[in-house]
């Protein structure tokens, strides 16, 4: 029982850790990321929806 109490616990935190780790430093907007001539996203600015 404790291992898998041990197991769950570090699940959870190599989650939170991952998640910080790829919000804060590989996450790019699509007009950033995609910038080649076959792919031409531009600045959308507002909400194309308008929500």
């Amino acid at each position: 029982m404790k291992a898998f109490l041990f197991a769950m616990v570090f699940a959870a935190v190599v989650a939170v850790g991952a998640a910080m780790v790829l919000n804060g430093t590989f996450q790019q907007p699509t007009y950033a990321a995609n910038t080649t001539e076959g792919a031409r996203v531009d600045n959308p600015g507002q909400n194309l929806i308008g929500y």
